[in-house]
C-alpha cells in the first residue's frame, strides 16, 4: 500500500505530503482474494479459508476450480495458485474484511460485467497484473454464461 500510494503522488510533492490534498485513498488497490501458503494445509484448502476471511462466502472445497500455478514474477520467483469459483447469498456466512490483528484492510468489491470490463480499458487502474489476468481469464471462460 506505502508503494502504490507515493508513487500516485508527483514527485515534487513527496518531500511533505499534504494528506488533505492526497488522501489515503490512493493507497487503495483491487485485488482478487489471495494468501499466504503459512499452513499446512493443500492449497485448495487455503484457498477455502481465505475466501471465508477476506470475502465471507464459505465455499466447499469441491467448488474451487483450479485455473493454474505459475511463477508471481522476476523479482520473488514466488509460486501463485489462481482458482475460481461462484459464490451465492446462500454461502454468505460473515462480511470478510480480513483479519485485522494481521494488518488487512479488506473490502469486499462487486463489480458488474461492464465494471470489470472498464477495469480491463483503465489506464489508471490501481492493481496488479493477477487481478487483471483473473479478469481476462474470467470473461474468456465464464462470462458469456452470465451475458
Amino acid at each position: 500500500m506505502k508503494a502504490i500510494y507515493l508513487n500516485s503522488i508527483p514527485e515534487k510533492d513527496r518531500n511533505v505530503i499534504d494528506t488533505e490534498k492526497y488522501t489515503a485513498e490512493l493507497g487503495l488497490t483491487l485485488e482478487l482474494c489471495a494468501g499466504i501458503v503459512d499452513k499446512n494445509l493443500p492449497l485448495i484448502e487455503i484457498a477455502r479459508e481465505e475466501v471465508m476471511e477476506e470475502c465471507g462466502y464459505d465455499v466447499p472445497v469441491d467448488k474451487l476450480e483450479k485455473i493454474l500455478t505459475c511463477r508471481q514474477g522476476a523479482l520473488n520467483g514466488n509460486f501463485q495458485t489462481m482458482y475460481y469459483t461462484e459464490v451465492t447469498d446462500s454461502m454468505k456466512t460473515g462480511k470478510g474484511g480480513g483479519n485485522e490483528s494481521e494488518g488487512e484492510l479488506i473490502e469486499v468489491v462487486e463489480l458488474t460485467l461492464d465494471e470489470a470490463q472498464k477495469c480491463l480499458k483503465s489506464d489508471d487502474l490501481r492493481s496488479g497484473p493477477s487481478f487483471l489476468f483473473g479478469l481476462m481469464w474470467f470473461f474468456h471462460n465464464k462470462a458469456s454464461k452470465f451475458t
